[in-house]
């Protein structure tokens, strides 16, 4: 019914955005800024506490730094990095760099040294846009700033410094293809260096078009808070494209806080919010706050809401409608959730779409995909575990095409070929999924977070939300780790514990899980690493292991008796095989 219910919406206000496109009578998200400030200049656009503008404004600013970024030498085709936090203004390089025809490689606020190098490099950009809270981690990276033509540097008003000197004449928009690439978006680097994703101007208007009308069920009235950051898929593209095309304003913050969140909610009066799943466990885990209810808010969009969160969330801050949602910035297709299902990431509306989306056999063990007599994969059952496969079309769909990176070997890399057919190819979305009776899809696992024990396959998600729904524990994360002499790998969970680390109690809260999941070693930390849009680090702790030789922080191992501090002297027991796992 659900489903009924959004199609005539999707033809009414999205599917003209597809045809406008489709037919080039609108080619990036600049035109569309550009219509707003034609039809509504005085309205407000996107703001933050100390910074307002409108759609007149933003055109304006995205045309001044269209107009310094020629100066310096930037022409159709080059690339510009923007390396800032959120604010109004970003959203104006954006269009700005859009302007004068390049791309706009967005990088993450939180790297530096190599990182923030290679990021750079693997963009190919000679010219740097960057505030000036960011710009001494820059200039760290000194054979990296030798290498760039111009660093543009802005400080807290742009608008007196940087581009007060630009022509007030409106910078001509470069002409641009729909199919051209608009940004670079970098994956989040928990396993390896940040590869950078290529994101064309359609694409950033589907998912506009796609999400205002249908996640979000923009109206008049609305406004949408976003704490994401807008160098990520989330926060630019389901965040800043889809306010941009309701012509919705968009009030922003430059990183999330628990404390402040609901005074935010109600300073801009919000009555939509984009989250990942983390941002609600904090919320969820907060203090009661005196304006977390009433509150304005009837919409939450976004994706990585654990269902063991869920249903507090939802009933806590009285938030009427959650949408979760699953997709990959570089992925041709996602799935979303419209009918509310808990714990649910959606479901392919009216059937499934012709094998849009296929869930597979895969041996973690092994390392690869099963595949039947004639060489084909094998697709899963129902309530079966396997790789989620997304079909790459043979020809432009207005968006949802696979672009992949700017490394052609990555690009390939993340292709399957020959899946159910001779010919066919597959985007390889990396993660473990099932789907119900009801044709209903959950969030399982990552492959590379998967990992087997005792001949059983282990979800390092499942083992962490059991973990974590023991109020004695604030965080915690599970991988596997090899051990000498021993088939597989062993359960390692870091956990940060809301108080002193208690091993009885941990104890009792794994009991409930099967004894091959149960974690073989527990490195209790006082935080655990994460990226900019709240992803554990875990390629670390998988490097550092369980070594109490060389880990620093306090670790136990799983024996007969309980969990017990795992000594040098237990360890050596445990790789001379004295001490059974």
């Amino acid at each position: 019914m659900a489903e009924l219910r959004f199609g005539p919406k999707a033809l009414k206000e999205t599917a003209p955005w597809l045809l406008r496109t489709r037919l080039r009578q609108i080619d990036s998200l600049l035109h569309v800024a550009l219509k707003n400030a034609q039809e509504a200049p005085h309205d407000l656009a996107y703001e933050t506490e100390h910074e307002h503008l409108t759609w007149s404004e933003l055109a304006n600013a995205s045309s001044r730094v269209a107009h310094v970024l020629a100066a310096a030498g930037v022409k159709r085709g080059d690339v510009v990095a923007l390396l800032a936090e959120n604010s109004p203004f970003y959203i104006a390089s954006v269009l700005g760099i859009s302007r004068v025809g390049a791309t706009a490689a967005l990088l993450n606020t939180n790297l530096g040294g190599r990182p923030l190098s290679h990021a750079v490099e693997v963009s190919k950009a000679k010219v740097v846009l960057v505030s000036h809270t960011l710009e001494p981690g820059l200039r760290d990276c000194k054979e990296l700033c030798q290498s760039l033509h111009h660093i543009l540097v802005f400080d807290e008003n742009p608008y007196a410094g940087l581009v007060a000197d630009a022509p007030a004449a409106a910078y001509p928009p470069a002409p641009v293809k729909a199919e051209d690439d608009f940004v670079y978006i970098y994956t989040s680097g928990t396993t390896g260096l940040p590869k950078p994703c290529r994101v064309s101007h359609a694409r950033a208007i589907l998912a506009g078009a796609g999400f205002g009308p249908l996640m979000y069920g923009f109206r008049p009235g609305d406004k949408l808070y976003c704490v994401l950051p807008l160098y990520h898929a989330n926060g630019l593209l389901l965040g800043a494209s889809a306010a941009m095309i309701a012509r919705v304003p968009m009030a922003l913050r430059a990183s999330f806080s628990a404390s402040a969140f609901w005074d935010d909610v109600h300073r801009y009066k919000a009555t939509a919010i984009l989250y990942i799943g983390e941002l609600c466990r904090y919320l969820v885990n907060s203090p009661p706050h005196p304006k977390e209810l009433p509150n304005p808010v009837r919409v939450a969009v976004g994706n990585g809401l654990r269902p063991d969160i869920w249903p507090s969330f939802k009933a806590r801050f009285g938030i009427e409608n959650i949408r979760e949602f699953y997709g990959a910035t570089e992925a041709p297709g996602f799935i979303a959730n419209i009918s509310g299902r808990e714990g649910s990431v959606g479901r392919v509306p009216l059937g499934g779409l012709a094998g849009w989306l296929r869930i597979v056999q895969y041996d973690v063990g092994l390392d690869q995909h099963l595949r039947n007599a004639k060489g084909f994969c094998i697709p899963c059952g129902n309530d079966e575990v396997g790789e989620l496969l997304i079909r790459v079309p043979r020809v432009s769909t207005g968006g949802l095409e696979y672009r992949g990176y700017t490394d052609e070997a990555a690009t390939q890399k993340k292709l399957l070929h020959d899946v159910l057919k001779k010919g066919d190819q597959y985007f390889r979305s990396g993660d473990l999924l099932r789907r119900d009776a009801d044709g209903f899809y959950y969030f399982v696992d990552r492959i590379g977070d998967t990992f087997r024990w005792k001949g059983e396959n282990v979800s390092t998600a499942e083992v962490a939300d059991v973990i974590t729904h023991d109020d004695g524990i604030d965080e915690a994360t599970v991988i596997g780790v090899p051990v000498p002499n021993m088939d597989g790998q062993a359960g390692l969970a870091a956990v940060v514990p809301s108080a002193e680390f208690d091993p009885h109690r941990f104890w009792d809260v794994v009991s409930e899980l099967p004894t091959y999941a149960q974690p073989r070693f527990v490195r209790v930390m006082g935080g655990l690493a994460k990226t900019g849009t709240f992803k554990i680090q875990k390629n670390d702790l998988r490097n550092e292991g369980v070594d109490p030789a060389t880990v620093r922080d306090p670790l136990y191992v799983r024996t007969a008796a309980g969990y017990e501090p795992l000594t040098l002297k237990r360890w050596t027991d445990v790789r001379e095989g004295r001490l059974k796992l």
